[in-house]
């Protein structure tokens, strides 16, 4: 009796070729199966998925503070080089805060809005320069709040060789330079302060930064460097870049060799000469919004921003009220990213100790902390998610059997396969292991999610036939 021969099919492995980066714009077509639709909350790259940034307390952060500086002078009781840490709290009350008492005092009876702040040595004497909106300058000395009646009000401020630059909210078209080495003296004469006022097409005149020999003016709709060296009767006005986007101004943060924007037409970084866009694959992810905040720490541009994540999943802040969602992380010296999902920070400020030691201070949903790279918020983990785009192996008219995934990872997760007319979920063990799977389609997308805390994921291999 002939025996029945079944044919065995062939098996085929295919191994994502490591984590890699995120792309939203592009059609899933031409991406290859390691490029990222959607990543939050894990840093991919090594090529490994490991734990995005996060936020935690500090000691040296009041949990109560929104906004935060290090005030730094010379103590002649001391002889030395000492610290005061100044913050806002969520009532607007400026605040002394002593690290060695743990304890705070007012610098302050009254709330005051929004503060920014620049350290200053003024008449052989340290002092912290503070911009406050919608009022005048103040100075800070270590004991003495003082305000100067004669500045304007101010929106932005920039030290640029020895004056101090300021844009008012008041007088948009104006930016204004007090005295050669006095930043207190406002008044206007050849010989003291004086204003620049810029009428065209690129709008109002909204932030200052001192960047290489240059101050530039951020516009609504472009870019003017300012000529400043000396004698204000040689300044001079050039007018660099006009876009039909929108500039936001708390996005703007020099970055070394370079400035780095949001506009509503995407991110740029500017060279001083010419704007150029950037991660342009992440159009569509960054909403073009007002609600941002930004700065430079440690060699990366941080932006706080709303983002479009269209699962319809509630991350960490989304569960109530929010200005922002998203954290970019933006190395740039190599170009490399990650996103961070569920954080709502309203202001950023890089601090450096007398000790050494720096950080990061954030404020994310009124409490006050640092930037971590645990992938937690506050303690608490925050979901990850790895999502591929989806993939027919090169076969578009054949069906396939997906057998078993191989995964090498120190942390529990899950493995989702999505055809767009079923899914099914494969839970995975911390371990180099394989796991069954049998799931049929044409094409689908596979998913990664994990807890988004302490982790390595290598990435996959999954056998299938056809």
């Amino acid at each position: 009796m002939a025996r029945l021969k079944i044919p065995r099919q062939q098996r085929y492995r295919k191994r994502v070729g490591g984590f890699a980066r995120i792309d939203v714009k592009h059609d899933d077509s031409v991406l290859a199966l390691e490029t990222a639709a959607e990543c939050y909350n894990f840093d991919f790259t090594s090529g490994a998925l490991r734990s995005g940034v996060g936020v935690e307390y500090c000691d040296y952060v009041p949990r109560n503070s929104t906004r935060y500086w290090v005030y730094r002078y010379y103590s002649e009781t001391s002889g030395e080089y000492v610290e005061q840490y100044i913050y806002q709290n969520k009532h607007g009350l400026a605040m002394v805060y002593d690290y060695d008492t743990k304890k705070t005092t007012y610098i302050s009876g009254l709330p005051l809005p929004d503060m920014r702040a620049i350290n200053y040595r003024l008449n052989s004497k340290d002092v912290l320069l503070l911009s406050v909106t919608g009022r005048r300058l103040l100075t800070w000395d270590g004991k003495l709040l003082k305000e100067y009646a004669d500045s304007p009000v101010i929106s932005s401020m920039a030290l640029h060789y020895e004056r101090l630059f300021v844009t008012s909210s008041q007088e948009p078209t104006k930016v204004f330079f007090s005295d050669d080495l006095d930043p207190t003296n406002w008044s206007i004469g050849t010989d003291s302060g004086g204003f620049i006022e810029l009428l065209d097409e690129r709008g109002m005149l909204n932030k200052v930064v001192s960047f290489g020999n240059y101050l530039y003016i951020f516009r609504d709709h472009g870019i003017s460097r300012v000529t400043a060296f000396g004698d204000q009767s040689e300044f001079s006005v050039l007018n660099l870049f006009v876009t039909a986007g929108r500039i936001y101004p708390s996005s703007i943060a020099t970055c070394g060799t370079c400035i780095i924007f949001l506009a509503s037409d995407g991110l740029y970084a500017f060279d001083g000469y010419d704007c150029a866009r950037i991660l342009q694959n992440l159009d569509g992810l960054i909403e073009p919004s007002s609600a941002t905040e930004s700065a430079f720490c440690n060699g990366k541009y941080y932006l706080s921003c709303r983002m479009n994540f269209k699962d319809g999943k509630t991350v960490g802040c989304e569960s109530g009220e929010f200005n922002c969602n998203g954290l970019l992380v933006y190395n740039v010296a190599n170009g490399e990213y990650t996103v961070a999902r569920g954080l709502d920070i309203s202001y950023l400020e890089p601090c450096t100790l007398n000790n050494g030691g720096d950080f990061l201070m954030c404020c994310e949903s009124g409490k006050g902390g640092i930037i971590s790279s645990d992938g937690k918020r506050f303690g608490e983990e925050l979901p990850a998610h790895w999502q591929s785009p989806v993939t027919d192996f090169g076969l578009p008219d054949r069906n396939k059997a997906i057998r078993e995934i191989y995964v090498d990872t120190d942390t529990p997760l899950t493995v989702t396969f999505d055809s767009g007319r079923k899914r099914k979920t494969v839970n995975i063990k911390p371990t180099n292991t394989r796991a069954r799977v049998n799931f049929n389609c044409k094409s689908m997308a596979v998913a990664v999610d994990g807890s988004g805390g302490e982790c390595c994921i290598k990435a996959p291999t999954i056998i299938y036939s056809s």
